[in-house]
């Protein structure tokens, strides 16, 4: 019997992997359950973008760039290249992601009573405790000072750049790196700032004001993630505060996704041409940022070379925070293990100092575990993101919302395209502001204050009221 053609075998294994992916969504999006960040949504779509897509990209020859790594190599085409190693880790960790995002957690991890259970029907800003509104003098204060570091942090990166790449600072010199982390800290001071600003209640003529607190944060984030990335950093900021404020603005909330979503596209495209140069193919514009499906096969023909890095990137993940706060105590520590970065940079590009490839998620863990690796990171990445998902739903708590957003943010937008290095450092050292003010929280707030309890909302209220039989 003949083999069947690597490339028809990945073309087959691939469409597969897009049925489990629309069955997953169809799934999510008819579950009758609240997900009020509808996380589970955009992990799915992420990942039919990040693998999928730029499979069939890459695979069928949509695209003519075909970022850092052939996958159509050898005799027959795709033989050589680890495609169909690929290919197959793509449809597992479709199926195991589903699993993790809809696995029945009530039997795993049963709801008690209070803040645990689930409301029926998404909280509105009416029933939340806001710490920053409530105390918007010293909240705001605070984010100004934020902000003006973080401003002065910009600048400095900004002037003391050792490498720049179509307007995107790539790396800086040690002694500015503290510049580098204010720098990154002006986003979350600007979503303080306007939490702070913004009305506790919504009412007939407030939406407008919030409409444009919003417009004018959106705007500020969009100036302070430029210069580390640009397009899903963008977004990566940007996700909290919108979720946040999207329901504060009533009959308005569309007109805005609307307009700021054409505004992203303009923006991608614009920033993808000057990177790349003009070109007339126009999946370069998905597939030069999210194609990671070559990287799996990359991951699959490194391994198969020079053998297993049995959680080597894991390793100096697990470590990397705790090296640099030591770094910043003025403590000299190398971390003995090499980041995802670091190993793909010497691979394809000659150098462990050439940090420009991510490979992503896939590839991290066929690199670390194989396939085996593939399937258990999916399914422990969609299980975290539906238990952040879940916790959003039923916070009463501004400050505790904005944080869990955050974090379903670096999920969305680090978790599948990124590596689990930089995942540590963007839930830790680069959100202290927002930790701070969780802090703060706990700390100043007053108990009676954090929240209302899980009831229907007085309109339905009355309703089920004005249903109930009359009593004599």
């Amino acid at each position: 019997m003949t083999a069947m053609n690597p490339v028809a075998g990945a073309v087959l294994l691939l469409s597969a992997s897009a049925v489990v992916g629309i069955l997953a969504l169809i799934h999510i999006r008819t579950r009758q359950r609240v997900d009020g960040l509808n996380l589970r949504l955009f992990m799915v779509l992420n990942f039919l973008l990040a693998n999928v897509v730029s499979g069939f990209a890459h695979v069928l020859g949509w695209s003519k760039d075909r970022g850092f790594y052939e996958v159509l190599s050898g005799e027959p085409v795709g033989s050589t290249s680890g495609l169909t190693t690929a290919a197959w880790a793509t449809l597992l960790a479709s199926c195991a992601l589903w699993a993790g995002l809809v696995v029945p957690r009530p039997r795993l991890f049963p709801a008690r009573a209070g803040s645990r259970e689930l409301p029926r029907r998404p909280l509105v800003p009416e029933n939340l405790y806001s710490f920053a509104s409530a105390h918007r003098v010293g909240v705001g204060g605070v984010a100004l000072v934020f902000a003006a570091a973080g401003a002065m942090g910009l600048l400095k990166v900004m002037g003391a750049t050792t490498d720049q790449t179509g307007g995107r600072i790539i790396s800086v010199d040690g002694g500015n790196a503290r510049y580098a982390f204010l720098a990154g800290w002006l986003p979350w001071a600007v979503t303080i700032l306007v939490l702070a600003l913004a009305a506790r209640r919504r009412a007939t003529g407030q939406a407008v004001w919030n409409t444009l607190l919003l417009v004018g944060g959106l705007g500020a984030l969009a100036v302070s993630a430029t210069w580390n990335g640009g397009r899903a950093e963008i977004a990566y900021v940007a996700f909290p505060l919108l979720a946040l404020m999207l329901p504060r603005i009533n009959i308005l909330r569309w007109p805005l996704i609307v307009t700021g979503a054409v505004a992203m596209v303009v923006f991608v495209v614009a920033t993808t041409s000057q990177r790349v140069g003009a070109t007339t193919d126009p999946w370069s514009f998905i597939d030069w940022q999210w194609g990671r499906f070559s990287m799996s096969a990359w991951a699959a023909n490194h391994t198969a070379l020079h053998g297993s890095l049995h959680g080597e990137t894991v390793w100096s993940a697990l470590i990397n925070v705790p090296l640099a706060l030591l770094h910043f105590a003025g403590v000299q520590a190398e971390n003995p293990f090499r980041s995802m970065v670091q190993v793909s940079g010497y691979d394809l590009l000659g150098g462990e100092d050439q940090i420009y490839v991510v490979p992503g998620f896939s590839s991290e863990m066929l690199l670390n575990f194989g396939m085996v690796g593939v399937v258990a990171g999916y399914f422990l990445l969609g299980l975290f993101s539906a238990v952040i998902s879940d916790a959003y739903t039923r916070s009463r708590s501004e400050t505790n919302r904005v944080l869990l957003a955050t974090v379903g943010s670096t999920l969305v937008f680090q978790g599948i395209v990124g590596q689990l290095e930089s995942f540590e450092v963007f839930v830790t050292l680069s959100i202290l502001p927002l930790w701070g003010l969780w802090i703060a929280e706990r700390l100043f707030a007053r108990p009676y204050d954090l929240g209302q309890p899980l009831e229907d909302l007085p309109a339905v209220a009355g309703e089920e009221k004005a249903r109930a039989p009359a009593r004599c």
